[in-house]
């Protein structure tokens, strides 16, 4: 049922830093025939008044409250520090707004819960934002694993590379007040690739390690163990390094697949048994025939501007959800296995290394 199809979805968005300019707000602005962003809030009135200005958005406040009494809304999407998802969410929802959230939901299962019993109760839409899921590359290998194209899934590895001038050189950045600091913000994104594989994770463990010795950020390299019932995910995040880095390797009993979620590639190795010359030559042919295609086929739809990346393919599925009345594109519950996670790999480190204070 086409709920809303004779009227815009009115979008509220609440902070406005780096990723709702560059992410979140484009990507509502491209779907004007459904949606009209009606105003950004911020507790920065003078950024809130900047980003109103800069992207032709009518109001700008400073208070959720005031901004929900102002205005009519249907959804709100909450860009903040995710120490305060859970009470942001819980006035808007019980206003009768849908939610779409950065991730991570939250910082503990119980503050997802209660985010999710509010949402049911009043018959609203609640999403997080697990963008890299929607990436091209990331989308077509999750459908060729579910069909067998690689035979039976049995693990994987992910590498992130975050540059140290973005992020651990920023001595006040709220990432470093997070539980687990640095980890608490690209972590969440590495749990949530790894269950869309793993499903259920039963056991975790984790490696940390300080280069820069920064003593407001404990720890600048992580690796991550994920057991699931039937697969494991090996992690790496690395803060100490100066360039963005993301790949995603997955194995299977037939074959394996290499996402460069930078270049938006996915690259096919299928089942080798023999390490001859011939087969060498032939791999290595078939490598550089994927990327050359991929390549093309990326620059072609940066050209003809085709590019549909996650944050706009995540934005677009749920403001058809709330349309029409479907399921979102993440569950709440999805995120809330994700935040489960989080808290059983900080532990871990806590358990490690010690509650170590930025």
């Amino acid at each position: 049922m086409e709920r809303y199809s004779n009227n815009k979805l009115k979008v509220g968005i609440v902070g406005c830093g780096f990723i709702v300019k560059k992410r979140h707000i484009p990507a509502f602005q491209k779907l004007k025939k459904k949606v009209v962003v009606a105003a950004v809030c911020d507790k920065g009135e003078n950024l809130a008044k900047r980003t109103a200005s800069e992207y032709a958005i009518p109001k700008a406040y400073s208070d959720l409250e005031e901004m929900l009494g102002q205005e009519k809304l249907d959804v709100i999407d909450i860009c903040t520090p995710p120490q305060i998802h859970a009470p942001l969410a819980m006035t808007a929802i019980n206003k009768g707004c849908h939610i779409l959230m950065e991730k991570p939901m939250a910082l503990t299962t119980s503050d997802c819960d209660q985010m999710i019993d509010a949402s049911h109760r009043k018959r609203v839409k609640l999403c997080v934002v697990h963008n890299v899921l929607f990436h091209p590359p990331f989308l077509k290998a999750r459908k060729l694993v579910q069909d067998g194209a690689i035979g039976d899934f049995i693990g994987m590895r992910i590498f992130l590379s975050d540059p140290r001038d973005e992020m651990v050189m920023r001595k006040d950045y709220w990432i470093h007040k997070l539980p687990g600091g640095l980890l608490g913000e690209t972590g969440p994104h590495t749990v949530y690739m790894s269950l869309a594989f793993l499903n259920k994770v039963q056991n975790v463990d984790v490696y940390a390690r300080n280069f820069l010795e920064h003593h407001w950020a404990p720890f600048d390299e992580f690796r991550i163990e994920l057991e699931g019932e039937k697969a494991i995910s090996s992690i790496a995040i690395s803060y100490a390094s100066n360039r963005y880095m993301a790949n995603v390797d997955l194995l299977g009993t037939e074959g394996a697949f290499h996402l460069d979620l930078q270049g938006m590639l996915l690259i096919r190795y299928p089942r080798k048994e023999s390490l001859s010359t011939l087969s060498l030559a032939t791999a290595s042919l078939s490598t550089i025939s994927q990327t050359i295609g991929g390549l093309v086929t990326n620059g072609f739809k940066v050209i003809s501007r085709r590019v549909k990346l996650g944050h706009d393919v995540i934005i677009e599925k749920f403001v058809d959800s709330i349309v029409f009345d479907q399921p979102p594109p993440v569950l709440p519950e999805e995120g809330r296995e994700t935040v489960r996670v989080m808290e059983m790999i900080v532990d871990r480190l806590h358990q490690k290394y010690g509650k170590r204070e930025s």
